[in-house]
């Protein structure tokens, strides 16, 4: 791979074939809990720019740029009121769409307010996040995956600023091989330096951290599904008969039995990534919920009072990897093997979607049919679903089928 395309599959901020890509997708910037009457404000980073989020007091929420027209105040430190975010310095205010309603000092029937606009960017809740979308109109639809529209169940948010290229985030992903060496092996070799005991982390990690003999990628409408075969399965499985998906551009979707998880990778700028991991579990029998669910959320650091990367789980160890890749790897002197053709797949795949772009096109998976955007499901091997009686269910049906590109590494 020369510099130029490295770059190319990197760079995400403005007018980056990349970034104008990105710009396509809507992406999760905050916990829908997190803005508050104690805290209505948030500055955000996303896609190589600052911006400001806001609730007003009638709880609708607003992203715009951060700085006042007027002698450029930031916004951050704004009051909110039921039209929108109202400027501390001296009392501009804006509405979620940017445009000026009042300004104060200004003389009665002066109309100059109606020449005065900031760049503002659509925002949506959906799942107990919200999120932005910074592209061209009109918007798509926010797209309402599965789990993201369940009522009646528990999620739990966690977030990491992550010091690395999204892009390291989500190759990760296309690479079911890592599992059984960072997390079970380095996994276990981490455990018994921090005083833990080595056999009970070989023992959580044994169900997909023994040796892949077959990986297979197949890709679908909203973007690739991932497959294996680890010692003791056949074809029969579900981790190949089924898998689960990679959502185009940059979500992971994971989870088995009750439990079902996306990972989004959002692209802070081109050497931080906002990692949300959102995980839903499914009431167990007996246990009762309200309708709208109980919701936990929080931000974790990634280094530890010594500056070293924290490595207590999984998640932690996957943040490692991409940390130490730098914040951007070099793929001009990489070295791909037959474990890498997932990777080599979605690189492919993310030029074909920059070069459909770049000549006036849409992009794969996005949604603007309301009709096909009530609740999208999504497979997700050894898994139950709302409704089911047993792990499978929804599944089970799915036929027998070769991957579209597959490796055998026995």
């Amino acid at each position: 791979m020369t510099v130029e395309q490295n770059e190319r599959l990197t760079r995400v901020g403005p007018g980056t074939p990349m970034g104008e890509l990105l710009r396509r997708y809507w992406h999760p910037i905050a916990p829908s809990a997190e803005l508050d009457e104690e805290n209505p404000t948030k500055e955000v980073r996303l896609l190589g720019e600052d911006l400001v989020l806001f609730r007003s007091t009638k709880g609708v929420l607003g992203l715009v740029e951060p700085s006042c027209p007027h002698r450029k105040a930031n916004l951050s430190y704004g009051v909110p009121e039921p039209e929108g975010i109202r400027c501390a310095y001296h009392g501009w205010l804006f509405d979620e769409t940017g445009a000026c309603v009042d300004q104060p000092s200004e003389p009665a029937g002066s109309r100059f307010k109606e020449k005065v606009r900031i760049k503002a960017y659509p925002v949506e809740e959906l799942g107990t996040l919200i999120f932005a979308y910074l592209g061209p109109e009109p918007a798509p639809l926010l797209p309402r995956w599965d789990m993201l529209t369940w009522g009646q169940v528990r999620r739990n948010v966690v977030m990491h600023m992550v010091p690395a290229n999204w892009l390291q985030c989500m190759e990760n992903s296309l690479d079911p091989v890592h599992f059984e060496w960072l997390h079970r092996n380095f996994g276990a070799y981490t455990a018994k330096r921090l005083g833990k005991e080595q056999e009970a982390w070989l023992s959580n990690t044994a169900e997909r951290g023994l040796h892949h003999q077959r990986i297979g990628f197949d890709r679908f409408e909203y973007g690739v599904i991932k497959r294996r075969i680890i010692t003791g399965e056949t074809e029969d499985s579900e981790w190949w008969r089924v898998g689960h998906p990679v959502l185009f551009p940059n979500v992971l979707r994971e989870g088995t039995g009750r439990r079902h998880g996306f990972q989004y990778r959002v692209p802070v700028d081109d050497t931080h990534t906002l990692h949300v991991h959102i995980q839903v579990f499914l009431p167990q029998d007996g246990d009762v919920l309200p309708e709208e669910g109980i919701t936990e959320w929080q931000y974790k650091p990634v280094y530890d009072e010594n500056g070293r990367i924290i490595l207590e789980g999984i998640i932690q160890q996957d943040i490692l990897a991409w940390s130490i890749q730098g914040p951007i790897m070099d793929r001009t002197t990489e070295s791909l093997g037959i474990t890498d053709i997932g990777v080599i797949m979605y690189r492919r795949l993310l030029n074909e979607q920059m070069t459909i772009v770049a000549d006036g096109g849409e992009p794969m998976n996005v949604h603007r049919d309301p009709a096909n955007n009530e609740c999208i499901y999504l497979p997700q091997e050894v898994s139950v679903y709302p409704g089911d009686t047993e792990i499978g269910q929804r599944w089970k049906d799915v036929p027998l089928t070769k991957p579209q590109l597959e490796a055998t590494l026995e």
